[in-house]
């Protein structure tokens, strides 16, 4: 197991270093590779990697899973550097189709929604010591949306967990350490992905067919890998990230993201297709944006149905085991208001105006270091 006060440190820096997503430098949200252990030791039966660390590929588990693979199939490219992109792009071959860098999209990749109107809701990241309060909004809407699961946060808050997963709500896979997938060899690629599930399914008890990669990372090797170990690769419409993981340090505000918000409603009448939105559930700023600002406003358009994104591709069966707890046409926003659910919420319901939801407290600052002390006693 990590030690706990290096753990410490490298989740408290992680609020104040951040840099950014896709083809730009990658803010770090987890344990630094200095907490990382470099000698190989043997997960324990009944245990897990270490928290945050992206897996030894010598574990006797790890090399049952590479036998899921022909990596004779898998195309070869060199390693990124943790995810960045080259100065030339040029250099980049045109076949690897990488997603940030060369804007790539692959058959098969999830961006968008098929119907025009319809919002692919996910939150990533999670479960957090916040991921209560989201979710606790979501149900007070009837709502219900896709969570990209960290397999190091699942068993950190695995009743956080069992709680979405009650709810309806589509748990897919985020990786282990959120790590840049293009940075790891194949063998890591797969002990990332499988780490991942195993941690999910022992605490849920059904297998997630969708994954999201961290950053929006991925090229044709590592879409390969997951897709011989059965996995959908989804990610998010290009330039639809609303930028909520800048607001712990500071380079975003909680007005920013509402204002990019509602750049996007005025774009959504034209668009030919749907979308799909990267929005977070890891640190307390991101959730409040969510529940106070960004949220409040799509329950009141009422042209917008928000939907996870299994439901807005009808698969009604997104767990390897079938539908689970999943129910294909329920927890939508425009459901919701069909059932007789108002979908709009009242002052008197949230405490809050949009315009006071979107300024960010001190509490709230404060809260940040509570989920910091919440993520570490969950390490014991």
């Amino acid at each position: 197991m990590v030690k706990i006060l290096p753990s410490l440190l490298a989740l408290s820096l992680s609020l104040s270093v951040v840099f950014a997503h896709g083809s730009h430098d990658l803010e770090k949200r987890a344990a630094t590779t200095a907490t990382c252990s470099k000698t190989y030791q043997a997960v324990a039966k009944g245990s897990y990697p270490a928290l945050d660390c992206t897996p030894f590929t010598q574990d006797p588990m790890v090399l049952e899973w590479l036998k899921l693979v022909d990596f004779t199939k898998t195309p070869v490219y060199p390693p990124s550097k943790d995810g960045a992109c080259p100065t030339d792009l040029t250099t980049i071959p045109k076949d690897q189709c990488w997603w940030t860098c060369q804007k790539c999209e692959a058959k098969g990749d999830i961006t968008s929604c098929p119907k025009p109107g319809t919002w692919g809701l996910t939150y990533d990241d999670g479960p957090s010591p916040d991921s209560e309060r989201l979710y606790d909004n979501l149900l007070s809407h009837n709502q219900k949306a896709t969570l990209f699961i960290v397999g190091s946060r699942a068993i950190s808050f695995p009743n956080t967990l069992k709680r979405a997963y009650k709810e309806g709500h589509h748990i897919a896979i985020h990786t282990w350490s959120h790590s840049a997938m293009t940075s790891l060899t194949n063998e890591q690629v797969v002990a990332e992905l499988k780490w991942t599930e195993k941690a999910i399914f022992d605490t849920i008890g059904v297998t997630p067919l969708y994954w999201r990669p961290p950053y929006g990372d991925v090229d044709n090797r590592v879409r390969n890998i997951a897709t011989q170990l059965g996995y959908k690769t989804a990610i998010w419409t290009q330039d639809f990230d609303t930028n909520d993981w800048n607001i712990p340090a500071g380079t975003a505000t909680p007005q920013s993201v509402v204002d990019t918000f509602k750049t996007w409603l005025t774009k959504i009448p034209s668009m030919t297709t749907g979308f799909v939105v990267l929005q977070h559930d890891l640190f307390p700023q991101e959730v409040d944006v969510a529940i106070n600002g960004v949220l409040p406003i799509a329950y009141q358009t009422k042209t917008l149905s928000m939907q996870p994104i299994a439901q807005c591709l009808s698969d009604a069966k997104p767990y390897k085991e079938g539908a689970g707890t999943f129910v294909l046409g329920a927890g939508s926003s425009a459901s919701a208001t069909s059932s007789g659910t108002s979908a709009t919420p009242s002052v008197a319901n949230s405490g809050k105006n949009t315009n006071a939801a979107v300024s960010l407290s001190a509490a709230s600052s404060s809260s940040a270091l509570v989920a910091v002390v919440a993520i570490l006693a969950a390490l014991y």
